[in-house]
Order: structure tokens, then C-alpha cells, then sequence
């Protein structure tokens, strides 16, 4: 699977509502690096450390889902633009419960053997 064909399978599995889209799309010693956005201090390592974003996801934001709107590729290298939207289940940093919460996103993706080696989120939230 070429590194298009990866990325845009990354935006399948994640809508999917699990957090199984974690092993589903990443190598097992993948590096994952989210920048710092909405006054946090951004989040990274391995495999392990994105599982439990994407566990922690899926009980804050539910319904979560990305809206693929642009991706660049070439080797093994993809850039995905997207639109991600989910509802708060409860009170977070980010969103009240029952507020609907949009944010911009770049996933710049590391491909090797149709596996996420490395990913790189660049997160702004919308108005």
C-alpha cells in the first residue's frame, strides 16, 4: 500500500468510532508527535502513548470524525489536511458537555510497508 492509499485508510479506520485504528494503521515502533495546541503542552511517543489518546478520545468525543479536505503524497510521505468535529460526553479542557468542537489539522505521515512509521499533528482549533 502506497503512502496515499495508508493515509487516506488512516481517515477509514479512525471514522470508524474505535480505537483500534491506532494498530490497525501504525507500524508497532511508530513515533507519534502532537504539537502543543489550545494552551496544552502537546503529546508524543510511541505506539502505546497514541492508543491511549485514541482511548481517551472515544470517551470524551464519540462521535469524533475526521473529514478528509486535501492530501499530498509522494514516497513515503503523506500530508493529510483535515476538518475533525465531535460532541463532548462530558465537561473537558476543550468543549462543555453537549458543545460541538472543530478543529484544523495537518497529519504529516512516515510510510513504510503501507504502515504509519511517524506522525506529526499540527491541531488549530476553529471559531
Amino acid at each position: 500500500m502506497n503512502a496515499e492509499a495508508t493515509a487516506r485508510n488512516l481517515i477509514t479506520e479512525y471514522n470508524k468510532g474505535l480505537p483500534g485504528w491506532v494498530e490497525a494503521c501504525h507500524a508497532e515502533n511508530t513515533e507519534w508527535i502532537e504539537l502543543p495546541f489550545l494552551g496544552g503542552p502537546g503529546r508524543s511517543g510511541g505506539r502505546k502513548e497514541l492508543r491511549a489518546a485514541a482511548d481517551l478520545q472515544v470517551v470524551n468525543f464519540p462521535d469524533r470524525r475526521m473529514q478528509l479536505l486535501n492530501v499530498v503524497a509522494d514516497g513515503g510521505q503523506a500530508a493529510l489536511e483535515v476538518e475533525w468535529t465531535g460532541t463532548a460526553a462530558k465537561d473537558t479542557a476543550w468543549a462543555k458537555q453537549g458543545e460541538t468542537l472543530t478543529l484544523r489539522a495537518v497529519l504529516m505521515l512516515t510510510v513504510k510497508d503501507g504502515r504509519v512509521v511517524k506522525e506529526v499533528d499540527y491541531v488549530i482549533p476553529m471559531p
